[in-house]
């Protein structure tokens, strides 16, 4: 048994400027050809947008979020990649296997197929970042609230459940200013249908993997 849990860090915001910037010359190149050996370039026109905006996303992390949370823990994340991983969602993953398909045998091509799986799996890591942190949150709860007062013991449960409630999680996710922050396909949202019960679920999603890199990264204390 491991007596640490590590991730190591994989590049995400360098590897993601090589995509765009590799895309953005392929597109230049083929806006220059004559009319009739022109490729197909809305496809390209659509990796940007995606791109453009998870690296805006990524920014917002680096400046707002990262020294928010640094302030208020009286920490530094010795691996802040960690936190981009912790606000990622599922469909990330679309993006960089689409892109996968579409670099196909290129021997150009910025990142190797390895890479891009590993950019791929960006949403996989929040939801074992959101298991660690619920986790560590609940063994944390029980640790503060305990009571050695056996008469007592009824209470660790209804007061846990208030803590760990998506709607008081919530409340944390919006001081933080985790939702905003969010990576995702940037079309993804155009046809998602969300309710103040859905929404605070992933609001509390996001604090609990938040608090899976701080035990990661420091430990349960």
């Amino acid at each position: 048994m491991q007596d640490k849990l590590k991730w190591n860090a994989v590049g995400l915001v360098k590897k993601t400027k090589l995509l765009k910037e590799y895309l953005e010359r392929e597109k230049r190149e083929k806006e220059r050809q004559p009319a009739h050996q022109k490729g197909r370039t809305a496809p390209l026109s659509g990796y940007l947008t995606e791109l453009d905006y998870i690296l805006k996303q990524m920014e917002k992390i680096e400046k707002i979020v990262i020294p928010k949370l640094e302030q208020l823990f009286h920490l530094t994340f010795p691996t802040p990649e960690l936190i981009m991983f912790a606000l990622a969602t599922k469909s990330i993953r679309n993006i960089f296997e689409d892109l996968n398909k579409h670099f196909g045998s290129d021997t150009n091509r910025p990142l190797n197929k390895e890479e891009l799986a590993e950019l791929a799996s960006s949403g996989d890591a929040a939801v074992v970042l959101a298991l660690i942190g619920d986790a560590v949150l609940d063994l944390a709860i029980v640790q503060t609230l305990w009571d050695s007062s056996l008469s007592k013991t009824g209470t660790l449960t209804k007061n846990r459940e208030k803590v760990v409630s998506n709607e008081n999680l919530a409340l944390y996710c919006d001081k933080w200013g985790l939702y905003s922050c969010r990576l995702y396909r940037f079309q993804a949202t155009k046809s998602k249908v969300t309710t103040k019960k859905t929404i605070d679920h992933e609001k509390g999603t996001l604090v609990e993997s938040i608090l899976g890199v701080i035990y990661l990264e420091f430990g349960l204390k």
